[in-house]
């Protein structure tokens, strides 16, 4: 029988260091942002007790379809034939890695390290201008005007991040999706893409290297990186896409369960293995009455040992925690990364899996916010503080909808694992 969690504390975040301030929209409303920091947690080994390390959002955004209900009438005029794109309020936001010092009753932010290019550059999060065959699906961007935001080849949607012993973060992205490697400082030092993506990112002002498989270019659209870790002793990062990939066809990311786990050699650079790693239903997300498949997703994950992780699942209204132990005899072949390959992971249901004797993570269910009081229904940063306290944090989306995010600390009676 696994620990018992005996408490969990609530810590709003305050409003002053963490706000963006208000912008001006048509008809004289406003819209009061804030620093939108739940995207991502994670802890360094070594760190000052009650360190973390938080990541943001690509920056404030709303999509089209939802203008009117989120802007109002007046400012929603521009939108209102509009049914994808993407408006950005603040379209100069520089996505940034937060210092947290986390104590009994507060959090306080210890810095602010926006990232940039080799030459010093702020780096936004506006959309890559990926066209041409092959390419990902991408999305337009807008300002409140309703007209289109130049799309930026060194742009970057950070979902997740990761904290090295060596002092420098890995961050999961969303537009290749890839993995970014960053100094202290906030230096982009490389973007590692899928193998054929590098022609997209020849004008952006870090290195980029094709290092990933061909397969993750085909991820669905705003469902990259969302869970990254990184494991004690620094030697590999394990990553998951958000949702299944859309392969072979873009429909399959929509129904399948499917996901693959990445274990990632972070000297050699290149894949070490992968897992399977299988959603829950969605029936079982109580709270989300009429979920459907594409609806559960990856949060985040925490490395709590060198083979041991815990993974969230969430949907909008219930998350689920669970651990799984990564094994050697649970490997997946090396045929599955092939492009080529048929089926797809994907495409292959329970079903096949087991007449194909393809292995299969096993998951221990450790919190699900349906059953456990007091835990956020949508948690997408995750990370631990010691064998028995967990920290998690919901995501406000920049407090586009008037939300506010706050810390939890999830204190057990024994160890986790």
């Amino acid at each position: 029988m696994g620990a018992r969690l005996l408490e969990i504390r609530r810590i709003a975040l305050p409003v002053r260091p963490f706000d963006l301030g208000k912008v001006k929209l048509a008809g004289g409303r406003e819209l009061r942002l804030s620093l939108g920091i739940g995207s991502g947690l994670s802890r360094r080994p070594g760190d000052p007790p009650g360190r973390l390390y938080a990541v943001t959002d690509r920056g404030p955004n709303i999509a089209c379809e939802d203008a009117k209900d989120i802007l109002g009438e007046d400012a929603a005029a521009p939108f209102a034939d509009m049914k994808d794109g993407k408006i950005f309020p603040q379209p100069d936001f520089q996505p940034s890695i937060i210092a947290l010092d986390i104590a009994a009753t507060r959090v306080r932010l210890a810095s602010r390290i926006g990232l940039h290019g080799a030459k010093g550059e702020a780096l936004t999060g506006l959309p890559n201008p990926l066209e041409g065959e092959g390419a990902p699906a991408m999305e337009g961007a807008f300002d409140l005007s309703g007209a289109p935001i130049a799309l930026d080849p060194g742009g970057i949607d950070t979902e997740s991040v990761a904290a090295s012993t060596d002092g420098t973060f890995w961050v999961g992205e969303e537009y290749g999706p890839s993995l970014l490697h960053v100094d202290g400082e906030g230096t982009v030092m490389e973007r590692i893409v899928p193998k054929g993506m590098g022609r997209f990112y020849r004008k952006a002002p870090y290195p980029v290297r094709e290092r990933l498989p061909e397969v993750f270019a085909r991820r669905r659209l705003n469902r990259g990186f969302e869970g990254l870790t990184i494991s004690p002793d620094g030697r590999f990062l394990h990553f998951m896409t958000q949702s299944a990939l859309g392969h072979p066809e873009r429909e399959v990311a929509l129904w399948s369960r499917n996901i693959r786990l990445v274990t990632f050699d972070v000297k050699k650079r290149e894949v070490e293995c992968e897992h399977l790693y299988r959603l829950d239903k969605p029936d079982s997300f109580k709270s989300d009455k009429g979920a459907e498949r594409r609806h559960v997703k990856v949060g985040d994950m925490s490395a709590v040992g060198p083979y041991d992780l815990l993974v969230v699942e969430r949907v909008e209204k219930s998350s689920k925690i669970f651990h799984i132990r990564l094994t050697a005899d649970q490997r997946l072949d090396a045929d599955w990364l092939d492009v080529e390959h048929r089926p797809t992971l994907e495409e292959t249901d329970s079903r096949n899996l087991r007449r194909r004797n393809v292995p299969v993570l096993e998951k221990r269910l450790i919190l699900d916010s349906d059953r456990d009081s007091g835990l956020p229904p949508k948690i997408e940063g995750l990370s631990w503080f010691d064998e028995r306290t967990l920290v998690v944090i919901d995501d406000d989306d920049f407090g586009i909808r008037g939300e506010r995010s706050a810390v939890h600390v999830l204190r057990f009676d024994g160890p986790i694992i």
